[in-house]
């Protein structure tokens, strides 16, 4: 049945009802109903109880009131910067396989320099990681190079092959032109931090990275453009010195008095000889003797060296004893000579053969005996001598 039929048959069956449905209401309904609502009209709302000045302030707002427009907004914005950060995460994600020439290639390599301004204690080996992006970066342009492509030219020469085009020299060159300078920039914070901390470790993680990254460049110089080997040699030549750097600090660092160095250049500190001891003049150390030939130092003012007796006094032979002259009133008799007091010798000292203090010996060691004079016996009246 279609849709015209279906509408000719309700039309039919509504014309059908139409005799039963015409005329007024009942009378009786009608006043039923009008009473009824003049009962509900008489009948009013009661006024809503006052609130408190609290009540007021604790409520949020009204039911009905309309939700504020800054809410809407904040949500717009917070979805906007989810978008816009997604977005971003993509890219950069996509660009982390761009090679030099692709177009996020500049987004690649501003997502290094946001990572390296991050870096903190780590910079020196982060630079060393981008060099080593920058190698493989190279490999990549180098190893899509001449290819050939088996292709029948015009003349039906069947032997002849086209090439195809070779790696770009200006993105070679300018390749190994960063890979250089983040070498540098990442050995000079390596040396200049294992200097500073007295630490070999950072050294050998440069050590083993300068001969890895060598071996790596040596394999793809055959495969470089004619116009990059020389930029491909300067190269080698700086990971060559990258790595005397890290020997030569390593032996620098070993030195007793401290690291030795002289300077700094591009690869940070240059090494030096360890400076060697000055030994003082004077007495040997401990457990050292004197060599042949070596004139000994002189001992100080009132000590003796180890090992000899120290010098005595020299005594000076006894004096005379005075003449009494001739007839001084000793009537004739015999006069008594009284012998001059004798100095004691001083004992030798005996004692362990160390270098004690010793007073200094007086210049003079004789004794001053006062002259004797007339001596004069009193014995009356048996002797008179003098009196």
């Amino acid at each position: 049945m279609s849709v015209r039929d279906r509408e000719e048959s309700v039309v039919a069956r509504l014309h059908a009802l139409s005799p039963s449905l015409g005329g007024e209401p009942d009378p009786d309904f009608r006043a039923a109903t009008r009473a009824r609502l003049v009962a509900m009209a008489a009948v009013r709302t009661p006024e809503p109880a006052p609130r408190s000045t609290l009540q007021r302030l604790l409520s949020a707002r009204a039911a009905d009131a309309a939700p504020a427009r800054w809410r809407g907004r904040l949500t717009a914005g917070l979805a906007g910067a989810a978008l816009t950060v997604t977005a971003l995460a993509s890219l950069v994600a996509v660009a982390d396989d761009a090679r030099p020439g692709d177009v996020l290639y500049d987004l690649k390599r501003g997502t290094e320099q946001t990572q390296l301004a991050l870096a903190g204690d780590s910079r020196g080996q982060t630079l060393l990681d981008f060099a080593s992006t920058r190698l493989d970066e190279l490999e990549t342009l180098v190893g899509d190079g001449p290819s050939a492509l088996p292709a029948v030219p015009a003349g039906g020469q069947d032997d002849a092959t086209v090439l195809a085009a070779d790696a770009d020299p200006a993105l070679v060159l300018e390749t190994l032109r960063t890979m250089d300078e983040q070498t540098q920039e990442g050995a000079a914070w390596l040396t200049d931090r294992a200097v500073d901390t007295a630490n070999r470790a950072p050294l050998d993680r440069l050590a083993q990275w300068a001969a890895a990254q060598s071996g790596e460049l040596a394999a793809l110089e055959p495969l470089v453009p004619e116009a990059a080997a020389d930029a491909v040699a300067g190269s080698l030549e700086l990971l060559a010195q990258v790595g005397l750097r890290a020997d030569g600090l390593e032996v620098a660092l070993s030195c007793a008095g401290g690291p030795a160095v002289a300077g700094t250049d591009d690869l940070g500190p240059v090494p030096a000889a360890c400076p060697t001891p000055v030994e003082t003049p004077g007495a040997p150390t401990s457990g050292q003797t004197p060599g042949p030939g070596s004139v000994p130092a002189p001992a100080p003012q009132g000590t003796t060296p180890p090992g000899t007796t120290p010098a005595q006094p020299t005594v000076p032979p006894e004096p005379a004893p005075a003449p009494v002259p001739p007839g001084g009133g000793t009537g004739g008799l015999p006069t008594t000579v009284v012998p001059a007091p004798t100095t004691p010798r001083l004992p030798t000292p005996s004692g362990p053969q160390l270098p004690l203090p010793v007073p200094p010996a007086p210049s003079s060691a004789i004794v001053s005996v006062p002259p004797l004079g007339p001596i004069e016996v009193c014995i009356p009246p048996l002797l008179t001598v003098g009196c």
